[in-house]
């Protein structure tokens, strides 16, 4: 105690007042006078080598828990490097650290005695969820690449909530944020975490929960060992992220949540994307779109200015000349065809009455008598009266093939000639020759698709079908057609 602090005490006080440092002192030097040489059996837990070459570890067995150092002059020359859950007896001397207000052992040796028992039921129930899949990689559920509404369960106080809701808000303002207030430490941490889960499963439209606790000791992480913690993580119907503890820190429910995080707040990042990457995305595609419609219309636009360019269109025409002599080239076919049928089948005609009347006087002459007495019969079966009729018939079906070819001809003829006009219709030329224009730039390069494109004074040319002008403009309007004022 300092003078300036003894006067404020009265006189008769002072012989009864200790400062911190002198009970912590006393404590120091009573343990190490008791305890100068001890050796302790204890499961390691909460092991951290700290870059200055100490090791920093406790010893721990059902009920209580004791602190441990090992210094670098001694850590260098241990036999064992340790490990959590590894059951050792380490040999040393008790202190107490003032500051920090604990009781340790320093140690200066380990020996190796087996697992503890923290550390055998850590390994029993994470193979029997494993012998039930439930840490299987195929039945860990993705995330939904833009949530909307986020559970957050973990501890109502405490910088965890507050840091994991300014993550969230800072990458992903438009999700809704839910928080789960719930014990993380303590007798009644499972319970709790169970209920938190059934309490989500309630919920509907929840796209992804988040699972955190801050860093702590072994022991402070036990609720989340146990195993109907684990089992509503596995059975949560929303996928879990698990941000529980630091970096080194992992625990049966990260083995069976959907996904891992170092630290609550990396858990954060991990449910939802960064806005200003998304939007940065967003906008190199809607560029990319752009692009690819410029060069699409560019590429359609050449595709028209070669066609204008090019010979197809005398191509074309020429090809029309060419199906308009050919159709009258098979019409004159036709025609000569059916003249030389005529002829054909007329001369025919000719010759079969001619060979009649010679049969007929013949048989005149050389049965005269045995005409006379058949002339009755010979009337009804007169070859004239026969000849007659088929020269009637022949004439009828002449007159119906002529009628049939001049239709298929007249039919053909029109199909051609509306092809023709179609054709005609087609040309490019001829909706300019309507009235229509075009207009491009003063070089020639670029269609104006828009009043958009220019402005008050710029230069452009306005193609007609017969050639195009170059203008200035002097004024224009938007949203309507130009009238004067």
């Amino acid at each position: 105690m300092t003078l300036s602090d003894r006067a404020t005490i009265s006189e008769t006080d002072w012989d009864d007042i200790y400062t911190v440092t002198e009970i912590t002192d006393a404590l120091r030097q009573n343990l190490e006078t008791e305890f100068p040489a001890v050796r302790i059996l204890g499961e390691i837990a909460n092991f951290k080598a700290h870059t200055s070459g100490h090791l920093y570890l406790s010893l721990r067995d059902e009920n209580n828990l004791i602190r441990m150092v090992i210094f670098r002059r001694h850590a260098d020359k241990i036999s064992v490097y340790p490990e959590n859950g590894m059951m050792v007896v380490a040999a040393g001397r008790i202190s107490h650290y003032g500051g920090s207000g604990q009781t340790q052992l320093l140690a200066t040796s380990l020996e190796v005695t087996g697992r503890g028992k923290v550390e055998l039921e850590f390994r029993r129930l994470l193979s029997a969820l494993m012998d039930k899949g439930l840490t299987s990689p195929e039945r860990k559920r993705k995330l939904p690449p833009y949530p909307e509404k986020i559970a957050v369960i973990t501890s109502p106080t405490g910088a965890v909530i507050e840091d994991i809701i300014d993550t969230l808000k800072r990458r992903w303002p438009l999700a809704e944020i839910v928080h789960i207030g719930t014990d993380v430490q303590g007798p009644r941490a499972a319970d709790s975490l169970v209920r938190a889960f059934q309490a989500v499963n309630g919920m509907s439209g929840v796209d992804v929960v988040i699972l955190a606790r801050g860093g702590g000791s072994a022991e402070d992480l036990g609720a989340f060992n146990q195993e109907k913690v684990s089992l509503a993580v596995a059975r949560c119907a929303h996928p879990v992220i698990s941000g529980i503890g630091h970096e080194i820190d992992t625990t049966i429910c990260d083995y069976v949540s959907d996904l891992r995080a170092a630290t609550p707040t990396a858990a954060a990042e991990l449910a939802v994307p960064d806005a200003a990457e998304t939007l940065t995305g967003l906008r190199g595609i809607l560029e990319r779109l752009a692009s690819l419609r410029a060069e699409a219309t560019e590429k359609r636009l050449n595709l028209v200015l070669y066609l204008l360019r090019s010979s197809v269109f005398p191509a074309v025409t020429h090809g029309l000349e060419r199906a308009s002599l050919r159709l009258e080239d098979v019409l004159d076919r036709i025609t000569g065809w059916w003249k030389d049928y005529q002829h054909l089948y007329s001369g025919r005609l000719s010759d079969g009455l001619n060979h009649l009347r010679n049969f007929r006087q013949s048989t005149l002459r050389t049965q005269e008598g045995r005409l006379a007495r058949k002339l009755e019969r010979l009337s009804r079966v007169n070859p004239a009266v026969r000849v007659a009729a088929a020269a009637e018939s022949l004439g009828g079906l002449n007159q119906l093939m002529k009628m049939h070819l001049q239709g298929s001809v007249r039919e053909n003829k029109k199909v051609t000639i509306a092809k023709i006009r179609t054709l005609e219709g087609l040309f490019p030329l001829r909706v300019l020759k309507r009235g229509y224009t075009y207009c491009t730039t003063a070089e020639g390069d670029k269609i104006i698709e828009s009043s958009e494109e220019i402005q008050r004074g710029d230069e452009m040319i306005i193609n007609f079908h017969d050639g195009g002008a170059l203008c200035r403009v002097n004024e224009k309007r938007k949203g309507r057609s130009w009238r004067p004022k």
